[in-house]
């Protein structure tokens, strides 16, 4: 199991059992720990990978999802993000197949990163998301065009369906961005020096973290708002 699943799987761990959405199942292997911890898993993706341990649903997130509302008190959607069309339209259909008070948790490549800013720099795209990639015939997602998504994005597009930020982890911290982080760290303190918005400054002081510029992955939750 790589690290942003791992991440993820013990961040949910820690929530009260509940009926969970595996948004993007890939092989099943998460919703399957998920399961063995308790939680009621119904697995989602577009290819039939097989291995999900409960029901699979063969769907494309890019359409409604073919759930009635309310039906979950968890949606799990790791590394799929950047595969879909439409972020906004997906998240309202989290939003609308949540209960109440339920969480989405999320992981992503973090294109924020402060190696990942600089190879934006030098290169002109990230470093998760390479233009030029050789296909595979029999990986058919490897021809899905990209769509990266940064931590602001996530957060403002899940702040306009009502939800709340609650937790943002990273799966893999990388020492080799210490240099760099130094730099934008100091950068970001001065500027909060001067920052009166507590808003603006709240989501400084995230962007400034050793998660956000650290991390390779990030893995976050959201709550809705009722």
């Amino acid at each position: 199991m790589k690290a942003h699943q791992s991440t993820a799987v013990e961040l949910i761990s820690t929530l009260p059992v509940g009926k969970l959405l595996d948004a993007g199942s890939g092989t099943g292997e998460m919703g399957n720990l998920l399961a063995q911890r308790g939680f009621k898993v119904i697995s989602l993706d577009m290819y039939d990978i097989g291995g999900a341990g409960g029901p699979f649903v063969l769907a494309d997130m890019n359409a409604p999802l073919p759930f009635a509302d309310a039906s979950f008190d968890y949606v799990l959607c790791s590394e799929s993000l950047q595969y879909l069309e439409n972020h906004a339209a997906l998240f309202r259909e989290f939003r609308r197949v949540l209960k109440k008070t339920g969480s989405v948790i999320l992981s992503m490549p973090n294109v924020l990163s402060a190696g990942s800013r600089f190879y934006f720099f030098r290169r002109g795209y990230f470093p998760h998301f390479k233009p030029v990639r050789t296909k595979d015939p029999k990986r058919g997602w490897d021809a899905l065009a990209y769509n990266p998504a940064s931590l602001v994005d996530i957060i403002e597009v899940m702040r306009k369906n009502r939800f709340e930020i609650q937790k943002v982890l990273a799966s893999k911290i990388k020492a080799a961005n210490l240099p760099l982080y130094v730099f934008l760290k100091a950068t970001y303190a001065t500027g909060l020096l001067f920052e009166k918005n507590p808003e603006k400054a709240a989501l400084l002081r995230l962007l400034s973290s050793r998660e956000t510029l650290m991390g390779d992955h990030l893995v976050m939750q959201f709550r809705a708002l009722s």
